[in-house]
C-alpha cells in the first residue's frame, strides 16, 4: 500500500516509518527538514532509498495536498509535543491546522484508511476507570491537551460522517531508539541517574513505541470504516514503577519519599524554568497527569489488530540498554545490562 506518513522525523513517526517499510509498504514522508531524514533513518537501519521524501509543512495546505496525491492511505503523526508554556501559541496554531489539512486532504483524495495519532491528553482529565477508546473528548487547560482535544473533535466529526479515520490514542510513549530525544526521555534518564519519587497517589501509563507502530501497521487495511484504538499500555503506581525498573535491569533505583505539595511546587517551578530553556523534568501539566491518571482498557485494540502490548519490564529493559549503548547512561546505572 502506498502510504503518506507525516512526522517521520519525530520519535513515533520514525519508528512507524521503520515498521511500515519492514512490512512492505511503499512510503512517502512529508518533512519540514529533509536533511534530518538520512542520519535518523541510518540509526534505525532504514534504507532511505525506498523512501519518497517530500519537503513540506502540515500547516501549508498546498504542500499537504501535493504530498497526498497518489497515496492510498495516510498516517498522521506530526504534531508539536511540549509542556513548555512558551510553545503554547505554536501548539494551538500548528496542531489543529495540521490535522485539518492532513485529514481533510486525505478524505478529499479518497484515502482509506486515514490513521490519526491522537493522545491520551485529548481524553484527559479522565472520566472513567478504566479509560476506553469511546471516552469523551476532554482536553484540559494546558496547550498540548487543548490542541489535541481540538484535533480529536475534528477527527471524530469525520468519523461521524463515515470517513475511514482510524484514531490511535497512545499514553506515555517510551522505548528504545529515541534518537530524536522525545519529551519523555529526560524523565527516563532521571529515573536511573537521580531516582524516582515515591508519592501517594502518583501513577502513570506507559506504552512501548514499537507496539504503537505495530497498531498503526495493523490498521492499514481498507474498507474497515472509522475506528478508535486505545494504546495505553501498562498502568503503574510509583512503587510498581520502581519494581519494574529493578526487574528489567537489576539496577538499584534510588527512591525518595516525596510529599504531594513538593511535587506540586516542583511542577510550578518547572513551568518557570522551561521559559528559560531549562528542563527540570516536572511541570504543572505533568503533576496534574501523574496524580489523576487512570488505567486504560486496550483489550478492544488487541482484538481488532492482533497486537499484544508487551510487559512494561521488557520496554524498560530495551530502553535502558539503548540509553547505555547510545551513551546516555553509564554502565553503573543499568545493572546487569552493561554486561550483556
Amino acid at each position: 500500500m502506498k502510504v503518506l506518513v507525516t512526522g517521520a522525523t519525530g520519535y513515533l513517526g520514525s519508528v512507524v516509518t521503520r515498521r511500515l517499510v519492514s512490512d512492505g509498504h511503499d512510503l512517502r514522508i512529508l518533512v519540514r527538514t529533509p536533511a534530518k531524514v538520512d542520519p535518523l533513518m541510518d540509526e534505525l537501519a532504514v534504507d532511505t532509498s525506498v523512501l519518497d521524501v517530500v519537503k513540506g509543512d502540515i500547516t501549508d495546505a498546498d504542500s499537504v495536498t501535493h504530498a497526498v496525491q497518489d497515496c492510498e492511505a495516510v498516517v498522521h503523526c506530526a504534531a508539536i509535543v511540549a509542556t513548555d508554556p512558551a510553545q503554547a501559541k505554536a501548539m494551538d496554531e500548528t496542531n489543529l491546522a495540521g490535522a485539518k489539512n492532513v485529514l481533510g486532504a486525505a478524505v478529499a483524495a479518497g484515502c482509506d484508511p486515514i490513521v490519526h495519532i491522537s493522545s491520551a491528553a485529548a481524553l484527559f482529565p479522565f472520566q472513567t476507570d478504566p479509560v476506553t477508546a469511546d471516552h469523551p473528548v476532554m482536553g484540559n487547560d494546558e496547550a498540548y491537551g487543548r490542541s489535541k482535544a481540538a484535533c480529536e473533535r475534528y477527527a471524530r466529526s469525520l468519523q461521524d460522517s463515515g470517513e475511514p479515520v482510524v484514531t490511535v490514542y497512545p499514553s506515555g510513549i517510551i522505548g528504545p531508539d529515541d534518537w530524536t530525544e522525545s519529551i519523555n526521555l529526560s524523565s527516563a534518564i532521571m529515573w536511573f541517574e537521580k531516582g524516582f519519587p515515591i508519592a501517594k497517589g502518583l501513577s502513570g501509563n506507559y506504552v512501548d513505541v514499537r507496539d504503537v507502530a505495530a497498531v498503526v501497521s495493523a490498521s492499514l487495511n481498507s474498507g474497515q470504516g472509522p475506528k478508535r484504538l486505545l494504546a495505553f499500555g501498562t498502568h503503574v503506581n510509583a512503587k510498581e514503577h520502581v519494581a519494574a525498573l529493578t526487574e528489567a535491569t537489576g539496577a538499584k533505583i534510588k527512591t525518595f519519599p516525596t510529599p504531594r505539595w513538593f511535587m506540586w511546587t516542583w511542577g510550578r517551578l518547572g513551568d518557570i524554568t522551561r521559559r528559560f530553556d531549562k528542563d527540570i523534568v516536572m511541570t504543572s501539566d505533568g503533576y496534574d497527569y501523574l496524580f489523576n491518571c487512570k488505567p486504560g482498557d486496550d483489550s478492544a485494540t488487541e482484538a481488532a489488530t492482533g497486537v499484544k502490548f508487551r510487559p512494561v519490564e521488557e520496554t524498560f529493559r530495551d530502553m535502558a540498554r539503548w540509553m547505555y549503548e547510545s551513551g546516555r547512561l553509564k554502565g553503573e546505572k543499568v545493572g546487569f545490562l552493561a554486561g550483556d
